[in-house]
């Protein structure tokens, strides 16, 4: 008994110690004001940290760097890509209930309007933009669209494809990822923001989901089984297999050998330098998509809520 008691007092004052380390950041559940959400889809982050959320119905969060607030678009389309703006602005796109893409902008001053498409638009799973205010719109009948705030043009066209995700460097080179339909295959097609050329290449595996640049020949994707490939020239390699469907990829702040990856279930992956490590995930939800605004800050959008990284 002696014994027993000795053991268990040297086990509560290691706990008493242990309570006062760092063990650095953690992912946690995190509620959105006006919540929970239809289903979150999207979420960006602009170069000076200001951060939007939207979703399914629509909605809408704004975060200004200290607090959240609902600015639902009015709009009732399921809104799958965002790309935020430092002055609080935000592009979106997505779909209606008929499945066709639509594209919003939100204006500080202004609020929130649609811009038109010509012709027949699909749904637009995302886009990005650049510093020079030219976007990137890609979605379902592989369809590319570029414009701005004064209109749209279709760039390029193959009902085979699917695209999934799009990334930009800087204001000429970007890469878009998805699928080809007819062989179940992954996809990504390569093209200067201009139009002035574009290259399709095929891999065997699954869709590819999501992806992030680097540099202008450089980057990560990940597909819908859990691969991680690395974006060389032109290239795509795999260099890792998760093992846990995933849908989002986001790498650290200056760090171009470190990810965080989301998925389905609250899947949540770290990989860096070649290897995965598996936080606990606070939730069960499927994660979309996820955002660093820094080392150890960021968000990932689940189903109802938010995830915070801090």
């Amino acid at each position: 008994m002696r014994k027993r008691l000795v053991l268990t007092a040297a086990a509560l004052l290691l706990a008493t110690a242990c309570s006062d380390i760092d063990l650095g950041p953690v992912w946690a559940e995190y509620e959105l004001p006006g919540g929970p959400a239809q289903e979150l889809r999207a979420v960006a982050a602009s170069a000076t940290g200001e951060v939007w959320v939207v979703g399914r119905g629509g909605e809408a969060w704004f975060f200004d760097g200290e607090t959240w607030e609902r600015r639902d678009s009015g709009f009732a389309y399921e809104l799958t890509g965002a790309a935020a703006e430092e002055n609080g602005g935000l592009w979106t796109s997505g779909a209606d209930s008929d499945e066709r893409g639509h594209i919003l902008r939100y204006d500080p001053d202004e609020g929130w309007s649609e811009l038109p498409l010509p012709g027949s638009a699909a749904f637009l799973a995302d886009l990005a933009a650049t510093a020079d205010g030219t976007l990137l719109a890609v979605g379902s009948k592989g369809q590319v669209w570029r414009g701005s705030s004064a209109g749209f043009e279709l760039l390029w066209q193959d009902s085979d494809y699917i695209w999934r995700a799009v990334d930009i460097h800087e204001t000429s080179e970007a890469l878009v990822v998805g699928g080809r339909l007819s062989t179940g295959n992954g996809a990504f097609l390569i093209l200067e923001c201009s139009g002035a050329d574009f290259t399709v290449e095929e891999l065997s595996g699954g869709r590819l989901e999501d992806c992030a640049l680097t540099d202008s020949d450089a980057g990560w994707a990940v597909n819908a089984d859990g691969c991680i490939y690395r974006y060389d020239s032109g290239t795509m390699q795999m260099v890792a297999d998760t093992g846990v469907l995933l849908r989002g990829l986001a790498v650290e702040p200056d760090r171009s050998d470190a990810l965080w990856l989301c998925g389905l279930s609250g899947a949540l992956v770290h990989y860096s330098g070649g290897e995965l490590e598996y936080p606990d995930s606070p939730t069960d939800e499927n994660l979309h998509d996820l955002v660093l605004t820094g080392a150890d800050e960021g968000w990932a959008a689940a189903k109802t809520r938010l995830l915070v990284y801090r």
